[in-house]
């Protein structure tokens, strides 16, 4: 079977890290690169052939491409997955879907219609210790979940923000919920199911800037379970993220990968974590094999017409559940996560 050609778009941090996922997978091909220059293209190619365009569309309208991977700062994910999609082109986009709910909507829709395989980076669903607590919850083995807590107290540097200036946009999602918090925020909806209502607040605690860089919010789930989510980049010198359910029959606590409580007498523990590094002071820290986990299962699905662990309507969810606590914040209310309908709903 042929290698799978994959045009990239945006030769930054994050793109240098797909570029060094596909090289770590045989069925793969790093075929363009759209962004930068043309020195970025060769590097990112590793001395092989690939070739540079100097924007996205062009790319898109002249690269011979199975699959567009989507890299850029997450306020331009729209045009080029919509045009990917248009010329029937897989597509991959780095987390969020969108920073616009409606655009995220319009691509879930084209993308389904389209009959292609759309999916999202959220490659913390794919590691072992939480599609075990899935899996477990699934089947009832866990109980009824009634309280779920998520943290992210995370540190940026002034630095951090200085480097690439639209991680301060609110334009690009730059605060700490949607750059940061998403990973948390899509564990919580993969784990205990749709949230129906949310109170939240932004605000800018330890950093000056025009974006927030602190969020809390209250989710209430369909299932009746409650849940809280904090996102910080404002606490030195930062500490892993934090998960912790508690339901009828017992509780557990998960510090990024690790299972530090397990509460559940009938229930083995999950056993070894997945070993990636906490990305709670450098995002570098993360490597590449979240990354290459959930390429490998990009390919799967291509090939076997499924849909990809987290596929565009699933990574709406937590696009829409983010835009409603930023609604809930500017406006002082509880707002409905009907209020951010997509395709067949509202």
């Amino acid at each position: 079977m042929p290698d799978l050609k994959v045009g990239l778009i945006g030769p930054g941090a994050i793109g240098q890290t797909h570029a060094r996922a596909i090289a770590a997978i045989p069925d793969l091909r790093l075929a363009a690169v759209a962004g930068g220059t043309g020195d970025d293209a060769a590097a990112l190619a590793g001395g092989e052939a690939a070739q540079w365009f100097a924007t996205a569309e062009e790319m898109i309208a002249d690269a011979d491409l199975d699959i567009v991977v989507i890299a850029t700062p997450s306020g331009a994910h729209y045009a080029p997955a919509a045009q990917a999609i248009a010329t029937g082109r897989h597509v991959l986009v780095e987390k969020p879907l969108c920073v616009d709910w409606e655009e995220a909507a319009r691509l879930v829709v084209q993308g389904e219609r389209a009959g292609l395989t759309c999916g999202v980076v959220s490659q913390r669903r794919l590691e072992p210790q939480h599609i075990y607590i899935h899996e477990a919850l699934r089947a009832g083995r866990l109980g009824r979940p009634r309280l779920i807590e998520a943290d992210v107290h995370w540190w940026r540097s002034p630095e951090y923000y200085r480097e690439k200036p639209w991680r301060a946009e609110i334009s690009h999602g730059g605060g700490s919920l949607f750059n940061q918090g998403v990973h948390s925020l899509d564990l919580m909806l993969w784990l205990f199911g749709p949230a129906i209502r949310v109170q939240g607040l932004a605000t800018t605690l330890g950093h000056r800037l025009p974006v927030e860089d602190t969020t809390a919010a209250i989710l209430t789930f369909a299932s009746g379970a409650i849940g809280t989510l904090v996102t910080t980049t404002a606490t030195p010198p930062g500490h892993p993220a934090g998960l912790r359910m508690f339901t009828d029959r017992g509780a557990f606590t998960v510090e990024h990968a690790t299972v530090v409580r397990w509460d559940f007498t009938d229930v083995p523990a999950p056993g070894a974590s997945s070993g990636i590094a906490s990305g709670a002071a450098n995002p570098g820290d993360i490597g590449i094999a979240g990354h290459v986990e959930q390429w490998q299962d990009f390919i799967a699905a291509i090939h076997a017409r499924r849909p990809p662990a987290v596929s565009f309507r699933e990574g709406f969810e937590a696009v829409r559940v983010a835009s409603a606590i930023y609604r809930s914040s500017e406006e002082g209310r509880a707002v409905a996560i009907s209020e951010f309908p997509v395709g067949g709903e509202g």
